[in-house]
């Protein structure tokens, strides 16, 4: 079986040398779409003898489909430049290349989160179960609240291997990744008929707080577990006084 390992890029000259060394041994092809680096992403992909396409940004989900349809392989492997493969997952797809076909159209595997350099062992960030292998053609990805999702036909099944999820190495990186997730996140619930009252933001905060710092146990993760839960804490505020503010003008609108 032929694997095309796919991935968006945008500025990701400082993750693709990890990132390249990691895929080179089980990838048949490396196939990229690119919008717009203004880096040296683009001719690092094609010194490693990838196929670099070029299309403006439409979302997650419509470059993640652009990608596909563009892979000669017979399985499609998407991963992002901070999802790196370590060796028992390569193992892992080595073994899967040259088995017989499996009767499943696609397979989740599991990552271990790094926040700012520090394995996230709780907190509900270990493991994250993802779709990243499936047949080509089986499937296609829908945009869903704030990120993207496969819809699969045919059954699903789980690599017991992981993959490394490299999220963020700066509390400022988080923050303006954030800002563009809430403000996305608030637009889907806005449109989805969601309400929201002056108590509805520091609420869900304060429990998202709770529920991953506590619950989940993330005070055992340390530093890190404190950051990740404070910040996913303040991810939630924005994401609803986000939602407060477009009901509000929604309300305004209506009243001019």
């Amino acid at each position: 079986m032929k694997l095309s390992i796919a991935i968006i890029v945008l500025n990701e000259e400082a993750n693709l040398p990890r990132w390249l060394k990691a895929v080179a041994p089980v990838a048949d092809e490396i196939v990229a779409v690119d919008s717009g680096s203004s880096d040296r992403t683009v001719e690092m992909l094609e010194r490693a003898g990838a196929r670099v396409y070029h299309r403006e940004w439409t979302g997650y989900a419509d470059q993640r489909n652009f990608l596909a349809e563009r892979c000669a392989g017979d399985w499609i492997l998407m991963l992002d430049a901070d999802e790196v493969l370590d060796e028992e997952c390569r193992q892992t797809l080595r073994a899967f290349k040259v088995n017989p076909e499996p009767e499943e159209n696609a397979f989740l595997i599991p990552s271990r989160v790094w926040f700012f350099g520090s394995l996230l062992r709780h907190g509900g960030f270990f493991p994250e179960w993802k779709i990243r292998l499936y047949r080509k053609g089986s499937g296609a990805w829908v945009r869903e609240q704030v990120h993207e999702r496969l819809e699969v036909r045919g059954a699903t099944g789980r690599l017991s291997c992981f993959y490394d999820h490299h999220s963020y190495a700066s509390v400022e990186e988080y923050r303006q990744r954030a800002q563009r997730y809430a403000q996305a996140g608030a637009k889907h619930m806005f449109e989805a008929g969601r309400r929201c009252g002056p108590l509805t933001a520091p609420a869900h905060a304060a429990w998202s707080f709770v529920h991953r710092y506590l619950l989940r146990l993330g005070i055992l993760d340390g530093k890190a577990g404190w950051w990740a839960a404070w910040l996913e804490a303040g991810y939630t505020m924005h994401k609803y006084r986000d939602l407060a503010r477009l009901i509000h003008e929604a309300k305004d609108g209506d009243q001019a």
